[in-house]
């Protein structure tokens, strides 16, 4: 089916951007935190003057001239992933042109298909050029009602040198429990990417790892079905193959690996399903290869699926729950989340010396951690020691036990 279908290759694939920028983020996190931590101990008149001395410094600008470096990095790399997707759906189709008596064009030399993936890389491309700039790139915070406003990452900075200059006068004491908020703020927020849309009174805002890593699966998504859809056109096939992967969520667990003329999947999608098969916007990981019925036999056997199914429908208790393996690994990702959370907790403490906000956040990254390796090891999942990384963390043991 291709070697983007393979599941553990895609995820690795998606999880290399999602560092890349998420080690971008724990820098920015960092570079704030050390900022916080200059202030602390000044006399009012000092602190006014380093005040000054930050505001014209050049720290904003290397930060946004690094993202400028990695989003550069990203979209040569992400370019060479979209051909090779679109190389293999090509690939894919080469027995139906033969069983058509027609003549089959690989990749390399289709030009229609060339032009078609090239849209698709300008589309991505511009998805990364919107992070250069200035204002595109913030933070949401909470104001003085509770409420959450982005703010872009220059207005964030000035802010905090405004924050830190007034809780300095305040006294040692003061200031550490006056910054102590907006450390979490700005760790649980992250780097934000703005984004002005319908419907959204203050734009649309997402963390700038998740954009990144959901802008490189929709480019590949984008790939398969706009490819799949020209190869059904050209040749008139009849039927999709849907791929296969664990765990799958139960609903749909019966169709997933099997052929379906066409008729019958677009019955299934609009009539049997609340949750279309192939489509991301439901959380569904499964992609779709067009097919001509009776040509060639499925790329899974029956009892491959059955496994797969099997394993899938496996239930699970952990205390006094029981779940899916599927819903097991939806606890997962909650798990990985927010353990990922407390490691930006613990970099910015870290960063600007608030011992209290470093003792909770570390205490709560080993229970949590824990609580992960038990869960998965009890629901015979797989264990993911990358999506628990984040860049810039280091676990600091003496502070567990405080």
């Amino acid at each position: 089916m291709g070697v983007m279908d393979n599941e553990k290759k895609l995820n690795a694939t998606l999880e290399r951007f999602y560092h890349r920028f998420n080690s971008f983020n724990s820098d920015v996190l960092k570079q704030l935190g050390e900022v916080i931590k200059q202030f602390e101990g000044l006399t009012p008149s000092e602190a006014h003057k380093l005040a000054q001395e930050l505001r014209y410094s050049t720290k904003i600008n290397k930060i946004f001239k690094e993202l400028s470096r990695i989003s550069g990095k990203s979209i040569k790399e992400l370019n060479q992933i979209l051909d090779e997707v679109a190389k293999e759906n090509v690939g894919f189709s080469e027995v139906y042109y033969e069983y058509k008596n027609k003549k089959f064009i690989p990749y390399e030399d289709n030009e229609p298909l060339q032009r078609y993936v090239n849209t698709i890389k300008k589309e991505t491309k511009n998805t990364f050029k919107n992070l250069s700039g200035t204002t595109n790139i913030g933070f949401t915070l909470k104001d003085e009602q509770g409420n959450l406003i982005y703010k872009p990452l220059k207005k964030v900075f000035n802010e905090l040198i405004d924050q830190a200059v007034f809780y300095s006068s305040q006294g040692v004491q003061d200031y550490q429990s006056g910054m102590r908020n907006i450390i979490r703020g700005l760790a649980d927020s992250g780097v934000k990417i703005h984004e002005e849309k319908v419907g959204y009174k203050s734009g649309y805002n997402r963390r700038i790892d998740t954009t990144v890593r959901q802008t490189v699966l929709t480019g590949i998504r984008k790939i398969n079905i706009g490819i799949q859809e020209r190869i059904g056109e050209e040749l008139g096939t009849d039927g999709v193959e849907i791929s296969a992967h664990f765990p799958c969520a139960e609903d749909h667990l019966p169709y997933q690996g099997r052929q379906f003329t066409n008729k019958r999947f677009k019955k299934i999608n609009t009539e049997e399903l609340t949750r279309p098969i192939g489509d991301r916007g439901y959380n569904c990981g499964h992609f779709i290869f067009s097919i001509i019925m009776g040509v060639n036999e499925p790329s899974y056997a029956d009892s491959e699926l059955k496994k797969l199914n099997t394993a899938s429908n496996r239930k699970i208790k952990y205390g006094n729950k029981t779940y899916t393996a599927y819903e097991a690994s939806q606890i997962q990702r909650q798990l990985e989340t927010e353990i990922r959370k407390q490691k930006d907790r613990q970099i910015i403490a870290r960063a600007s010396n608030s011992e209290s906000e470093i003792m909770k956040a570390q205490k709560k990254i080993t229970q949590l951690t824990n609580k992960y390796y038990d869960f998965s090891k009890k629901a015979k999942l797989e264990i993911y020691k990358e999506r628990l990384s984040v860049t810039g963390y280091h676990r600091l043991t003496s502070y567990d036990e405080k």
